[in-house]
């Protein structure tokens, strides 16, 4: 069986494999169990119109993007498409994102005659689904996938509002976590303090909610408390919290690592007490079903997706948005956190986020939609689908 991911955002080439992008994961983990390719549309990079080559053992194709040319996208992605599927020979397309990339899986599987399943990774408020246009492209995309999966209840319940005549599952994303060696010698920890870890990718002002970690932490150093904050990610927006950590007179109490390897990430994070996600919405919560995977006790705040993963028994749900949730989520998990069964929270999360068990999950869906198409002549696009 030949699966085509066609994926919304990808690295650049030099970079696909060590990036952690859980597509490319993904693809490496399917791998195992079919011939999995990702068709990468919006690439501003490349020079040529289209490009195919191997990047970290997975085959990928790449088509030139550029945001004001939208009929030239249109053309370069359709002339892709003419040649991976003579190359490649997809019996089934896996688009990702219903306004992005997946309505234009939709319109490629119909012209190819090739079957088409969403899944869907962005919040309805990153993806403005309950507004025009974006309602429209989502409705499209829906309507005729032969099958809708949402990366969390969360994600399902708001999308099943929204569009009530369609079919939408939970599948979690994959996550693969590289082997942590635990030796004595600690290389991140710092001693005498309680170690927080915070995942964060710079790349909004806003979105990730280091505007309220950081006066929280302030509040807890001005009360007594012997902590340290360990925040790993990069992007433009790094450096002016850099400087509102010195503006606030934390920064002997906070380290910025900058963009980790995956490597790098679980090694610093495999040594923290306990871990916080103060982000203001999450269509999953990559970063903390990681975290829980190491066996870490966590405080997050109610931002979607990751109230699929935080419960009472591995950590703290707070309201987003809200230095004062933080603090009081931070100060309570301060006093608790060794409270916790680090192994059973472990073992829980493997069981509902290993990418061994999603890639499992999606060769019976492929298998599925496959013989459900096939019995039906080839077609797609009746009303309602989307089971």
């Amino acid at each position: 069986m030949n699966v085509l991911m066609m994926v919304s955002w990808f690295g650049e080439t030099a970079g696909a494999e060590k990036g952690g992008g859980f597509h490319y994961e993904q693809a490496v983990d399917l791998n195992r169990f079919c011939n999995c390719a990702i068709y990468y549309p919006y690439d501003r990079n490349i020079e040529e119109s289209f490009v195919s080559r191997i990047e970290g053992g997975i085959l990928v194709y790449r088509s030139k993007y550029c945001l004001p040319q939208k009929v030239r996208n249109r053309l370069f992605m359709f002339g892709a498409m003419k040649k991976i599927v003579k190359e490649f020979h997809p019996d089934i397309i896996h688009g990702n994102v219903a306004t992005e990339s997946g309505r234009f899986a939709v319109m490629l599987g119909k012209l190819f005659h090739i079957p088409v399943i969403i899944t869907e990774h962005s919040s309805t408020k990153g993806s403005g689904v309950d507004c025009f246009p974006h309602y429209y492209y989502a409705k499209f995309a829906y309507r005729h996938s032969l099958y809708n999966a949402c990366v969390s209840d969360d994600l399902k319940n708001n999308l099943e509002k929204i569009f009530p005549q369609y079919f939408f599952h939970t599948i979690y994303n994959g996550i693969k976590i590289s082997q942590v060696v635990n030796c004595d010698v600690k290389l991140y920890k710092k001693n005498n303090y309680v170690n927080v870890g915070m995942v964060a990718g710079f790349y909004s002002r806003e979105i990730k909610g280091v505007q309220f970690v950081l006066p929280a932490l302030r509040k807890m150093l001005d009360e007594g408390y012997n902590v340290f904050l360990h925040i790993m990610g990069g992007g433009g927006y790094l450096n002016e919290y850099i400087d509102l950590a010195k503006t606030l007179g934390v920064s002997d109490n906070c380290l910025f690592y900058g963009l980790c390897d995956k490597n790098k990430l679980f090694a610093i994070e495999s040594e923290m007490d306990f871990v916080i996600s103060a982000s203001l919405f999450e269509s999953f919560g990559c970063a903390i079903a990681e975290a829980a995977m190491l066996g870490k006790p966590i405080v997050a705040s109610k931002s979607g997706g990751v109230e699929s993963i935080v419960n009472p028994q591995n950590g703290i749900l707070v309201e987003t948005g809200s230095t004062e949730a933080i603090y009081n989520g931070m100060k309570l998990m301060y006093g608790k956190y060794m409270a916790y069964d680090s192994k059973k929270i472990a073992e829980e999360a493997k069981g509902k986020f290993a990418i061994s068990k999603v890639s499992k999950k999606y060769i019976e869906i492929y298998e599925k939609v496959l013989d459900q198409y096939q019995k039906k002549g080839g077609r797609m696009g009746k009303k309602g689908t989307g089971r």
